[in-house]
């Protein structure tokens, strides 16, 4: 490549001037713009009961809010959704969407969030309003926050103590008690660190619903037949008494999956209830091949967020075809563009889900999950079953973003460096699970979801209602 005299020197100075702006960008709206609207929006009353998730860079609602929107709909509490996109939009738009913003957290009693935001944490919130992150996370796994400052992935102290992103949390969620310090750390909530609640996860509460199980296992089934029917048996009703042994001999051999096995599989595990006891009896678990789910995250940055392609599919599929077919998850922060695309000779094998399903309905029906450093191994671990890391890039993952727990004690399953080494595993798989560790994993990471987060996190807004409530009575 030809260069040219003074490039370095250009190229700094482009640097030089973008953070300029970028700077001046974050004083105008950070310190003077977001904050002024913000104090004259408060000359209005906070309204009793007023609820706004605030969500930083989606389009809509997401999985995090669902379950406490549902719960607080049946207690008549008045609620709107508010989407700045933070980070996704041009600067114009955010602006738009933040000043738009801004009259209704002023007049919220409660504000929900599940992610960091400059523009929440801009805003001098009066005291009559409670903030509650949500983190959209469980566990704690890789470094964020003021945990990852210095590194590759997170920016500098001075930064963000100059233009905070984490700041206005009254109350912070977290999935168990064990991870309360990380959550402290990131958060640099250190001398708050009461306000830090192990109450659970709320979006976890669907996994033990039955219904939802059931739905999500047969909307799977349902997206994969329609994008591979040669894989499905055609169920038929036959009078009388079927015999399921009879049905394994006529099916092993067709490597085919019937929907009813995937419900089945949910049903089992978690027949010690009463209350599916009944249900599991009466799905028919027929032979097939199993679903592996692929759900790694992504790699780079956020705005420029890259998906891992290093899982060999040709070779999976060679050596796995007959025995699994395997689906697969890209984060959310990739776009549709960039995922590697998947190769003709898989398919039939190998099916994108990325924009079929949710994650959460991926989990419930996987019988097993491939992934590297993503935390839906918290949430994957609820069910007790196996997984495999596959970490062909641990070392430059850590030294860019770092784990706060050592990935080799932490990992409840076995970690993989090539696709042969996941082959191998699963090829052996008796020896290789340990299920106990997932349990003890789970019951260390997870153990405030339980079913009941939502109903938990219900009763502390009415106590802090309650709360404010007798001091304005005092006032």
């Amino acid at each position: 490549m030809k260069k040219y005299p003074g490039g370095n020197d250009m190229e700094k100075q482009k640097r030089s001037i973008r953070t300029i702006v970028r700077d001046s960008y974050k004083n105008l709206t950070l310190k003077n713009l977001y904050p002024s609207r913000y104090r004259a929006a408060c000359k209005a009353d906070v309204v009793p009961g007023r609820v706004v998730f605030l969500e930083i860079r989606e389009k809509g609602i997401t999985d995090n809010f669902r379950m406490i929107r549902a719960a607080l709909e049946k207690r008549n509490w008045t609620m709107s959704v508010v989407c700045i996109r933070e980070g996704m939009e041009s600067p114009s738009i955010v602006i738009k969407n933040c000043l738009r913003a801004i009259p209704q957290l002023a007049q919220a009693q409660f504000i929900f969030v599940n992610e960091v935001s400059y523009f929440l944490s801009s805003l001098p919130i009066r005291p009559e309003t409670t903030v509650i992150q949500t983190w959209h996370a469980c566990g704690a796994f890789k470094k964020f926050g003021y945990s990852a400052v210095g590194s590759g992935f997170g920016t500098t102290r001075e930064d963000l103590e100059r233009y905070p992103v984490h700041g206005n949390f009254s109350y912070v969620t977290v999935s168990a008690p064990e991870v309360i310090w990380a959550y402290a750390e990131a958060f640099h909530m250190e001398d708050r660190v009461e306000r830090i609640l192990p109450i659970g996860v709320s979006r976890t509460d669907m996994f033990f619903s039955s219904s939802y199980r059931e739905k999500a296992c047969g909307k799977v089934a349902w997206i994969l037949r329609r994008m591979a029917p040669s894989l499905f048996l055609r169920e038929k009703s036959t009078p009388g008494r079927s015999d399921p042994a009879s049905s394994s001999r006529s099916n092993s051999s067709s490597g085919r999956i019937s929907s009813r096995e995937i419900f089945a599989r949910i049903g089992d595990i978690y027949s010690d209830r009463d209350a599916d006891r009944e249900h599991a009896q009466d799905l028919t678990l027929l032979p097939g091949k199993k679903i592996i789910l692929y759900a790694p995250t992504f790699r780079g940055t956020v705005g420029r967020a890259m998906a891992p392609d290093r899982l060999d599919l040709s070779l999976m599929k060679e050596a796995l075809g007959k025995d699994y077919i395997l689906l697969i998850n890209h984060h959310p922060f990739i776009k549709a563009k960039d995922r590697p695309p998947i190769p003709e000779s898989c398919r039939n094998f190998a099916f994108d889900m990325t924009d079929q399903v949710s994650i959460e309905e991926l989990l419930t029906a996987a019988d097993l999950c491939i992934t590297d450093y993503s935390s839906l191994i918290f949430e994957y671990s609820l069910f007790e079953r196996p997984m495999i890391f596959f970490a062909f890039d641990m070392e430059h993952y850590l030294d860019e973003r770092g784990f706060y727990y050592p990935v080799s004690e932490m990992m409840p399953g076995p970690v993989c460096r090539t696709t042969q080494d996941v082959i191998d595993v699963l090829q052996k798989k008796d020896a290789e699970f340990d299920l106990a560790r997932v349990r003890s994993f789970k019951y260390r990471f997870m153990s405030g979801c339980d079913g009941h987060a939502t109903s938990r996190l219900l009763k502390l807004m009415q106590e802090i209602s309650e709360h404010k409530e007798e001091q304005g009575h005092r006032g």
